[in-house]
């Protein structure tokens, strides 16, 4: 017991020393903290002021000439971003803000009335989003003129073809929302590889790893209180971030903040991990930052971070899927975006512990103290 005692008094008395040692570091306090919140403020007033094209989703069910038209038509509208999609596809992006408008041509459209009595009366189906109505119901006027103008230029009849808007009730997320997560997770995996990695080369190189092997102190104890060090960082970072999105561009956390601090907790154990093999592995930093930025960069383009993974081939999506920032992404862009709980994500949850768990035993192999 008494030993167990002295154990954490020591492990206290290093955690506190790190904390002060990573603090006065003002370089890797600075790229630590302010480069993320740049990020955040200058894609935050990019994303508040993107409102020269509206975006919207068409489903077109009729095979009819006059709904190609009609399709060709609202292409040719400039302030229209028009992608043609499935309703299900069209349905989803409209619940997470990612487009304005969603309109539905139905079968029928440009059908004829049997024995020739002239074309059946459709209404187009919109749906706008019933919590941020400015650009959904005024895209919906300018479609229903175009209809208008459709009905009486092509079809020469009375009023056949007109538009039901449908007011839909969503979370009203806007590209900040969906940004926040990507970039809290990227400076999770930066703080998590280099700031172990190159602190720990930089011990190495210094002859600082070689001269607490002879203290008392069991190294162990070091090692264990730069993590706590960092998990704390990382917290503190994660908290700073996550309040600048809410505050100054009314970011929305649908899910549970703990949770998301969880998932946060877990990553930037998943990347510590990683960070301490890197810096086990190299004897300098001339080792130390190519393969940093090797394992680095991939993730930054491929995981989600800043693009969606939609557009990537098949095969390469379901490669990334398996990459621990990926995990991480995903988990913390779910709980804040769609209000899922770490149960629902237990899919990311166990693919951080898995990457923590193996490349922290491989760390143990390949470490070396100088």
């Amino acid at each position: 017991m008494q030993q167990m005692s002295r154990s954490m008094t020591r492990l206290k008395a290093l955690t506190i020393a790190s904390l002060k040692m990573y603090v006065r570091n003002t370089t890797g306090l600075f790229f630590t903290m302010f480069i993320p919140i740049i990020l955040i403020v200058v894609f935050g007033f990019l994303f508040q002021n993107n409102n020269f094209k509206t975006d919207i989703a068409l489903t077109n069910y009729s095979q009819t000439e006059l709904s190609k038209q009609l399709v060709d038509s609202l292409k040719k509208v400039e302030a229209f971003r028009i992608e043609e999609t499935d309703e299900g596809t069209a349905a989803d992006k409209l619940g997470r803000g990612k487009i304005d408008l969603e309109i539905i041509i139905p079968e029928t459209f440009g059908q004829s009335l049997p024995e020739g009595k002239g074309l059946q009366p459709v209404a187009v189906q919109t749906y706008y989003n019933e919590s941020n109505p400015r650009n959904g119901q005024t895209t919906n006027l300018i479609v229903g003129q175009i209809i208008s103008g459709f009905n009486a230029g092509v079809t020469k009849s009375p009023q056949v073809y007109t538009v039901k808007p449908v007011g839909v009730k969503t979370n009203n997320l806007g590209q900040i929302d969906f940004f926040l997560p990507g970039v809290i997770a990227m400076s999770i995996m930066q703080l998590g590889i280099f700031s172990v990695a190159f602190v720990f080369v930089t011990y190495k190189t210094t002859g600082q790893l070689r001269r607490i092997q002879a203290t008392p102190t069991h190294p162990i104890y070091f090692v264990i209180g730069q993590a706590i060090t960092r998990e704390i960082v990382a917290i503190v970072q994660v908290g700073l971030l996550l309040g600048l999105g809410m505050w100054a561009f009314h970011a929305k956390m649908i899910g549970s903040i703990l949770s998301f601090m969880i998932m946060a907790a877990l990553g930037a154990a998943a990347f510590l991990a990683i960070g301490f093999a890197i810096a086990g592995w190299a004897r300098d930093e001339n080792q130390a930052t190519p393969l940093a930025q090797l394992v680095q960069f991939p993730m930054l383009f491929l995981s989600g971070v800043f693009f969606p993974r939609d557009g990537l081939p098949a095969w390469l999506a379901k490669i990334t899927d398996y990459l621990p920032l990926t995990y991480l992404v995903d988990g913390l862009r779910k709980i804040a975006t769609e209000g899922a709980t770490l149960m629902t994500v237990w899919h990311d949850v166990v693919g951080l512990l898995v990457w923590m768990i193996v490349v922290f035993i491989i760390s143990i192999f390949i470490f070396r103290w100088e």
